[in-house]
């Protein structure tokens, strides 16, 4: 059981887990340099053993008639895996029943409590000012290959479609525990980004709170939709899809923008055309259609920042939303081209260097340029 504390004046919480700075580490922190191979990976074929047991495995692209979390089908199929999900062996949650005694208050309801405390001048209702308390979560780690590759570009649209199922699949797991409250799916690539191993993979973290961020956030959209009747990302693809300016891609079910007033340069928001509240209720059509837009809007930027390292993160809703109409999941792609710094920890305003424009064309040019490349490698001379 992890602890949590709350910051005050922020109005966030803060989960602490000493135990993550045991974890492995491939990456050269003093020369910043990546390796190029590791003798012993835990996420390659044949090094099974040294994860905890998968709770999914998917076998094979037939994933609708393989898929299966019994024991016994994970041993069966543990030679022939295309992707495992395992819990992370140095986890920032735990999942497990509450310590006796344990409370999970809402985080609307402490923070009318707090407000009502402000407000009374009687200094014996005073609550603490230094708040902690447990909290239970789970943190699992998405391992999209057995072979040591190091990025979703390396991978096939089927596979990488795999790799989107397995999210799908657990997030859908995790909403029907009742006492978690939130989830979000993530992907860092590469030092900068947070990655200690450069095996391809992903990450899941769900927990029994839902922080302020993101229900100050939902509460944005939700009065959104109570004012002009429809979800406010629906009004902003509309008129994206109709400027073009920061659209970067467009397919039957997805589109790809720089945002507006994204905070990092060469930002990228993969978002359904369809709303959609929930990932987890993609059809495999649209999970398709998505693993091919990740794997271009990626090569894009590999081929525009090589080694360059970045976050993806995939947003969905908390799990007792009481709006969906108002809430539309997205994809985030954040490369990280540019530090934080004094300005921005001190103000929570950030500087980007690039316009979103100017962004959009760029990745524009290296789709183009990828795209009549790969088609040039496939025409066969005529002899």
């Amino acid at each position: 059981m992890n602890e949590m504390r709350h910051d005050w004046l922020s109005d966030r919480w803060v989960i602490y887990a000493p135990n993550r700075t045991t974890r492995p580490d491939d990456y050269d922190r003093t020369s910043h340099i990546e390796p190029e191979s590791r003798l012993r990976c835990p996420f390659c074929r044949g090094s099974e053993h040294e994860t905890p047991e998968a709770t999914l495995v998917l076998p094979s692209p037939d994933w609708e008639s393989t898929r299966s979390t019994r024991q016994g089908d994970l041993s069966r199929t543990r030679a022939e895996w295309l992707v495992r999900v395992v819990p992370n062996k140095f986890p920032a949650v735990t999942y497990g029943p509450p310590p006796i005694g344990w409370s999970h208050p809402d985080v609307d309801e402490i923070r009318e409590r707090r407000i009502g405390e402000l407000n009374d001048s009687d200094p014996a209702s005073a609550r603490p000012l230094f708040i902690k308390r447990s909290t239970v979560g789970a943190h699992e780690v998405i391992i999209e290959s057995p072979q040591h590759v190091t990025s979703l570009t390396q991978l096939s649209d089927d596979h990488t479609q795999l790799v989107f199922e397995a999210y799908r699949q657990r997030l859908k797991y995790w909403r029907a525990r009742r006492e978690m409250k939130y989830a979000v799916v993530f992907k860092n690539y590469g030092a900068d980004a947070g990655a200690t191993l450069v095996h391809s993979h992903s990450q899941l973290i769900c927990t029994s709170f839902i922080p302020s961020d993101v229900l100050r956030i939902q509460k944005r959209l939700a009065l959104y939709h109570e004012t002009h009747e429809r979800c406010y990302v629906c009004s902003v693809l509309e008129k994206e899809i109709e400027a073009r300016e920061r659209v970067v891609r467009e397919t039957d079910h997805c589109v790809a923008i720089c945002p507006f007033a994204s905070r990092f340069p060469f930002s990228v928001s993969i978002l359904p055309k369809r709303h959609r509240a929930r990932y987890e209720d993609c059809s495999t059509e649209e999970l398709a259609d998505l693993s091919k837009m990740v794997r271009v809007i990626l090569r894009a930027i590999e081929a525009e920042h090589p080694r360059c390292a970045y976050n993806l993160v995939l947003q969905t809703s908390h799990f007792d939303h009481e709006l969906p109409d108002a809430f539309h999941w997205r994809l985030k792609v954040i490369p990280r081209l540019s530090k934080i710094a004094g300005f921005e920890w001190s103000s929570d305003c950030f500087i980007n260097t690039v316009l979103p424009e100017a962004a959009a064309q760029s990745l524009r040019n290296r789709i183009q340029t990828l795209e009549v490349a790969s088609t040039l490698s496939r025409v066969t001379p005529v002899s």
